[in-house]
């Protein structure tokens, strides 16, 4: 037996080989695996790693396969299993025997990744000199071999391919052609190294088995089961995908709770680059986790997320434990279609919170920050309070923000930053992002409505999730080195790390700066509107990523601030405390943006006046009929209302970007 690895990542490696290119040298490839490619072509010996016989999957279903020596049959077929598993929890199945046909045909083949929130992402990238093929030439495809021949981990593998493996997708079809081969490989490589590690292979009576939890399989549909309209295939191995929602009870009363962030992603940064449960974490942010555990039987799941639950915090999750055919991301919608199938067969949905409880009696005091546990008396600054070990442990870990403390220049404000990813909002834009893709794209023309119903029901989000993360990821970053480089008429920086601050490292959905004029607000909400832009342009109306933004002087308690932050209505939304509050999304801002300009000086003195006006009469209906009554003068604010934009919403906007307090 080989002393290298077996990597199972590597065994689609082939979909990186342009075949029409090759086909034209001269050389003949028949499918995306090697297991029969005439390697005299090339006028080298096929490679001999383990890696190599990851080619085989799609040959092998069974122990007893004969294709594959006894040393790595176990290692394809667990491979199989994870490609498979990849695949059903994520992408989509369906359509009619007809619709399956014209798509082996070739029929709905195109080149290029389709990224449902940007569709044009391909083609930028394709116009920057990109390309998804890696392996165009002989001599590139010899140095494929070799690479299966030489790979030593699936991170070098990602390392060198990255941008070829981000702009294939793992079915070249539409409208199959919506999650990476990058994003499908870590999802198959994640789970293959799950099975393996909680199986084991047995030899009994010469023939070989894998077992998990006391159930041996031999084959694929042993282990996995039919499909959810297959009741009599039923599935010996059951594992769970969760979805964690990792909250905290403390209150922000002082600088020292903003370490709860820095708490919280030191965790999930650990549990994610931790060996012993990397793999069980498909994706993450900063409050969120997407899971594949095995049973409770085989991995606890409190006993597993102990060092979150020790350190205070809040999880909810929603689990799914089934079949592994039967898994999938679209929970709800695959648990009632089971049930109304009256199936024997084994799949369960739950929500549940893990916590550490509150004890059966405190005493008092309640520590004044999360209400949960008795307080012990601390002093600081010769302030009295009330804090549990675990708040008072965050409090210590430092002091960030520290330089928010001077800002107490006369009459300064500040704002209060809050960018959010709302994971339930996420699945839902999804599902109409792909329903829009299934019913618009010009090679589903010919395709039956009732086809593309199936296609549609059948979606399943998880990998596409995925993607979305890691452009939201990028975005972030984005925005945090971007805000360091806007400058003013004068070639001036507008924002410095001492006037913009992320109080956390590597924290960038968090960020306070100074607010000396509404350019400073506007300044933000151009950069965030134009990121989103580019990076989302198909969430511009209803996105999933929020801003908020809390406008106060630098004393106003920072629970309020956070109370508004964390509850964000809009894309866009943004409150001066007892003044104005405004929620929006991108293209009302844009309009408003275009509509409003600082340089009219006469709409400026009108909104000026129509602000007094709504305080004096508390009335919108008056501020409306002064809008009317002066359409000919300025048309913009008219138009602006026949948009969609309410009075409301255009005098705030004016008052909370011109910095205008109406008393």
């Amino acid at each position: 037996m080989s002393n290298k690895p077996f990597i199972a990542e590597l065994h689609d490696i082939g979909k990186l080989v342009n075949r029409q290119a090759l086909k034209q040298a001269g050389i003949n490839i028949k499918g995306h695996t090697f297991h029969e490619f005439d390697f005299s072509q090339l006028n080298i010996s096929k490679p001999s790693s383990p890696s190599w016989y990851a080619q085989f999957t799609d040959e092998v279903r069974s122990l007893a396969s004969t294709k594959v020596p006894k040393d790595y049959i176990a290692d394809v077929l667990l491979t199989r299993i994870a490609d498979e598993l990849a695949s059903a929890i994520s992408r989509t199945w369906g359509g009619s025997q007809d619709f399956q046909n014209r798509k082996k045909r070739g029929e709905f083949t195109v080149e290029g990744i389709y990224v449902l929130w940007n569709p044009n992402y391909y083609q930028k990238k394709k116009e920057k000199g990109k390309k998804w093929s890696a392996f165009n030439t002989p001599s590139e495809l010899k140095e494929m071999f070799e690479f299966i021949e030489i790979c030593k981990n699936p991170d070098e593998f990602f390392e060198r391919f990255k941008d070829n493996l981000k702009l294939t997708p793992e079915d070249k079809s539409v409208p199959f052609n919506i999650v990476s081969l990058y994003t499908h490989l870590e999802l198959t490589g994640k789970i293959y190294r799950i099975l393996k590690r909680h199986s084991k292979i047995i030899v009994d009576d010469g023939r070989l088995y894998l077992e998990y939890l006391n159930n041996r399989i031999q084959a694929i549909n042993e282990a996995t089961g039919g499909r959810i309209d297959e009741p009599t295939q039923k599935g010996k191995w059951i594992y769970r995908l969760v979805f964690c929602y990792i909250t905290f009870p403390q209150s922000l009363s002082r600088l020292q709770d903003l370490n709860i962030f820095r708490k919280r992603g030191d965790l999930i940064k650990s549990f994610s680059e931790d060996k012993a449960t990397k793999d069980y974490v498909l994706f993450f942010t900063d409050d969120f986790m997407c899971l594949l555990i095995p049973k409770e039987d085989e991995v606890q799941i409190h006993e597993l997320l102990e060092p979150f639950l020790k350190a205070g915090f809040i999880i909810d999750y929603r689990e799914m434990e089934a079949e592994l055919n039967l898994l999938t991301s679209s929970m709800e919608r695959a648990y009632e279609e089971f049930h109304s199938l009256s199936s024997s067969r084994c799949l369960k949905l739950y929500e549940k919170r893990a916590d550490l409880g509150l004890p059966s009696q405190i005493s008092p005091p309640l520590c004044d920050s999360c209400q949960m546990r008795q307080g012990k008396e601390r002093i600081k600054d010769q302030i009295r309070e009330y804090l549990c070990d675990i708040c008072y442990e965050i409090r210590q870990i430092g002091d960030p923000a520290r330089e928010y403390a001077g800002w107490e220049e006369k009459g300064l404000k500040a704002a209060w930053m809050k960018i959010t990813l709302d994971q339930e909002q996420l699945l839902k834009t999804l599902y109409e992002l792909y329903g829009k893709y299934v019913d618009t794209h010009p090679a589903m023309r010919n395709v039956s409505s009732n086809d593309k119903k199936v296609l549609k029901e059948s979606f399943r989000p998880l990998a596409v999730q995925i993607d979305f993360v890691k452009n939201y990821k990028l975005f972030l970053r984005a925005l945090k080195n971007k805000i360091y480089e806007i400058k003013d008429n004068e070639e001036k920086p507008i924002f410095t790390q001492e006037t913009f601050l992320y109080p956390i490292e590597n924290y960038y959905e968090f960020g306070i700066f100074k607010v000396y004029s509404g350019k400073d607000i506007l300044t933000v909400l151009d950069l965030f509107s134009n990121l989103l832009e580019e990076y989302f342009p198909q969430c511009l109306e209803d996105s999933p990523i929020k801003l908020s933004l809390s406008i106060a002087h630098v004393k106003y308690p920072y629970q309020e601030h956070w109370r508004f932050l964390s509850k964000p209505e809009n894309i866009i939304n943004i409150q001066s405390p007892r003044s104005s509050k405004l929620s929006i999304n991108v293209i009302q801002y844009k309009l408003l943006r275009e509509k409003i300009r600082e340089e009219d000086r006469k709409l400026s003195h009108f909104l000026h006046r129509l602000a007094e006006i709504e305080v004096e009469t508390r009335s919108n209906m008056v501020v409306m009929l002064e809008i009317f009554n002066n359409r000919n003068k300025f048309p913009a604010l008219l138009e602006l209302t026949q948009k969609g934009l309410s009075d409301r919403q255009i005098l705030d906007f004016y008052k909370l970007t011109r910095g205008v307090e109406i008393s």
